[in-house]
């Protein structure tokens, strides 16, 4: 193939003109040419054609003079009005010849200088000639004769002049006459010449435009058809054809396409090498055409094991049948179709396939691609049993579970709920929660009608915590319960998920455990507190001075009194703390006068056990009841000091802590093991089994604390490294600005009483 025609910056616009202009050009000049040519042949026929009238004319011109001396002088003999008639009628015609004869010569200066010395001879004739016919009409013939005479050399020396200068103008043309067809066959033959000559050159044109047009156009066009071809046959396209124009714009964004498509061709080539799922072709006959690397990591075959291979061969044959009704089915519907199958591997192992097929009718091929669903095949499976499980745990619970959507409708319950509340499933699926409640304290203002205002207090009291309630059940026995409400994130939307669990024994427990305090409280600590001043007195000699051995076991007797009745007066307060009857009277109260009091009682103790007290002095001021702080900070400055060495110093530290004044005590103890800092603030709990024999105290002490500060809605904890003491803290609201308000914590929700307190 010949390379193309280069022709720089020339658009296909500018190729399209010069196809049209170049011939165009040629015609015109041939035409103006050929019209010069034209032009001059007709001129020299005009010229042949004037010189043939000149010469006639001056040929009549010269004969008329004549004819006009032989009428003259036939009339000066016979003086018939024949020849004066034919006289007059000469002379007449003379001047209009004369004319004539002017106009054909035009312009040329010396046939014009011919006419002039025609005309006058002409003049000087006529006026000869005049003379004498008038001397004829006036009848003398003396004169007429002699006029005549003398008429006759005149006019013949005239007439000689006359043809001279005929003779002078008529040379030219007779040599124009002469040589005029020589010219005008030169001038044919030019033309012919010409117009032959025109016509080559004029298909000569046409050829090298068209040659042009093929070189620079048409073979440019044919390559880029050839690389049309080649992108796809997948062949390397022909180099970039050259120029600045369309064509060669469009080439370049051809190859730029064209190595884009290549490119991506290369991302799919190697996303299909590289992809996770098998991506294969089977044809007509089911056997696979084409399958990427990833089959022998799915499959445990390789490329070349299954090119060829009918794909129904590797499939469990358990999903033969149903294999092939789907690919039959893919075939039908001639769309993208799943379908799901177990394929046999290699080494006779099986897993689970989810296939995405296309049918091709074009192609006559399948497209498919495999992935495995093994891993989601045993998810499921698990996730089955699991919510089985789930369901079985659920059904076995011995705490009710009811669901309840965002409105509070029923939706589902357990058979512990069927059996707390008396009810099968479908007789109170779809009523409202509040079906199950009897006339509570909390509810007591509500109507069944009013669920809004019940759902309202009863996501206050329950909702992500547990609440005591009265429920009734179908019988219409009123029972008390622990519900808790929390929430839950269904494909379904949100609901909510209450447990209930059935607290009449436990409240029944509570009666009696009530009823045991309150008999310690009467029966015990009143005769114990007796037994105490007994004791008292009988140490102190009331009773007369007692011997030494009984002295020691009346102080012994004394010491395990007074530990009884601590004993007593905390098992009380526990209660009170757990029952929400510890009556509590809060104001704003400085803390100096907390900590002086706290000093004071524990001072003599501190002493006896060679401890030195720190106490930083305060001006913060906090919203408490001081007797209970005081109570506080007493416990932890007795544990403290008992359990630190000697010689040791125990700091009380107070300062402002993120909207809380905080008040630490710190020790030089031994610590606390990490093991038991979680245990410390439960009942009955010591670090050590010992303590309570060495030290003293119940393990109740620290409860109370827990729960005391918990009513003012505090904090309290504790930091400690074993071997290099600890640091116990509680954080307590600031002063307020209203004034001094009363609380009895009734209840068992700690935020329902604050938000007593703030009101």
């Amino acid at each position: 193939m010949l390379p193309p025609l280069r022709i720089p910056n020339l658009k296909i616009v500018h190729k399209g003109a010069i196809l049209v202009l170049v011939p165009l050009l040629f015609e015109l000049v041939f035409l103006a040419v050929l019209t010069e040519l034209l032009h001059r042949a007709e001129v020299e026929v005009q010229r042949q054609v004037r010189s043939k009238a000149i010469i006639s004319q001056a040929n009549t011109l010269s004969k008329l003079f004549y004819d006009a001396g032989v009428a003259m002088g036939g009339y000066s003999i016979t003086k018939s009005p024949l020849f004066s008639d034919r006289y007059d009628k000469i002379v007449r015609q003379i001047p209009q010849d004369l004319a004539e004869l002017k106009k054909l010569v035009g312009d040329n200066p010396k046939q014009q200088q011919i006419l002039e010395n025609l005309q006058k001879i002409t003049v000087t004739g006529l006026k000869i000639l005049g003379e004498a016919k008038a001397a004829i009409d006036d009848n003398r013939v003396d004169v007429a004769q002699f006029r005549a005479r003398h008429m006759y050399k005149e006019i013949r020396s005239l007439a000689d002049k006359l043809q001279d200068e005929l003779r002078g103008l008529t040379e030219d043309e007779r040599r124009i006459e002469a040589e005029s067809p020589e010219k005008q066959n030169r001038s044919r033959t030019i033309l012919k010449l010409f117009l032959v000559a025109g016509v080559v050159f004029n298909i000569l044109i046409a050829f090298v435009l068209l040659w042009f047009f093929t070189r620079s156009i048409k073979n440019r066009l044919d390559v880029m058809t050839d690389n049309s071809f080649r992108l796809a046959r997948g062949q390397a396209l022909n180099p970039p054809v050259g120029g600045g124009d369309e064509i060669s714009h469009l080439d370049g964004v051809f190859h730029s396409m064209a190595d884009a498509l290549m490119e991506a061709a290369r991302k799919e080539r190697a996303v299909i090498d590289n992809a996770v799922d098998v991506i294969c072709s089977i044809d007509m006959d089911g056997k696979f055409i084409a399958v990427n690397p990833a089959c022998y990591d799915n499959w445990g075959y390789t490329q070349e094991e299954l090119l060829g291979k009918r794909f129904i061969e590797i499939i469990a044959p358990q999903d033969i049948s149903e294999t092939i009704k789907s690919v039959r089915s893919v075939r039908a519907e001639k769309g993208n179709t799943q379908f799901d199958n177990r394929v046999r591997r290699k080494d006779s192992s099986e897993i689970s396939v989810s296939w995405s097929a296309y049918w091709s009718e074009k192609e006559r091929a399948m497209f498919c691609v495999a992935h495995d669903i093994t891993e989601r095949k045993l998810a499921e499976e698990a996730i089955r049993a699991s919510e089985q499980r789930i369901r079985t745990i659920i059904n076995h619970m011995i705490v009710g579970l009811v669901i309840v959507n965002q409105d509070g409708f029923i939706e589902s319950m357990n058979p512990a709920a069927e059996q707390i509340f008396g009810y099968r499933a479908e007789e109170i699926v779809g009523r409202h929660l509040l079906a199950l409640f009897g006339d509570s304290k909390f509810f007591s203002e509500h109507t069944e009608n009013d669920t809004m205002a019940f759902m309202e207090t009863l996501f206050n009291q329950a909702l992500n915590r547990i609440g005591e309630f009265d429920c009734l059940k179908k019988n219409g026995e009123d029972f008390p319960v622990e519900l808790s409400l929390s929430e839950l994130k269904s494909h379904e939307g949100e609901r909510y998920m209450a447990n209930v669990l059935d607290v009449s024994e436990r409240r029944e427990v509570e009666r009696l455990k009530k009823e045991f305090v309150s008999t310690v409280s009467h029966e015990l600590r009143t005769p114990l507190t007796s037994i105490r001043g007994s004791l008292t007195l009988l140490s102190v000699g009331a009773m007369g001075k007692l011997p030494e051995q009984a002295q020691k076991v009346v102080a012994i007797a004394e010491r395990n009194t007074i530990r009884l009745i601590g004993l007593i007066n905390d098992i009380l307060d526990i209660e009170k703390l757990e029952a929400g009857k510890l009556d509590m009277v809060f104001d704003n109260t400085p803390m100096q006068d907390i900590l002086e009091r706290s000093e004071q009682s524990v001072a003599a103790f501190a002493a006896n056990n060679g401890i030195k007290l720190e106490i930083m002095p305060s001006d913060a001021v906090v919203y408490a009841d001081g007797d209970r702080l005081v109570q506080v900070i007493v416990n932890l400055l007795s544990n403290a000091i008992k359990f630190s060495p000697k010689g040791q110093t125990v700091t009380v530290v107070t300062e402002n802590a993120a909207g809380f004044v905080q008040v630490r005590v710190v020790d030089r103890g031994r610590g606390i093991p990490e093991k038991f800092k979680k245990l410390l603030f439960q009942r009955f709990q010591q670090v050590e089994a010992s303590d309570a024999k060495k030290k003293g105290g119940t393990g109740l002490g620290l409860a109370i604390c827990k729960g005391i500060i918990e009513q003012h809605g505090g904090q309290i904890g504790v930091e400690s490294e074993e071997g290099k003491g600890s640091t116990f803290w509680f954080r307590v609201p600031p002063a307020r600005t209203d004034s001094t308000l009363v609380v009895t914590a009734q209840k068992t929700d700690l935020k329902e009483a604050q938000k007593e307190l703030a009101s």
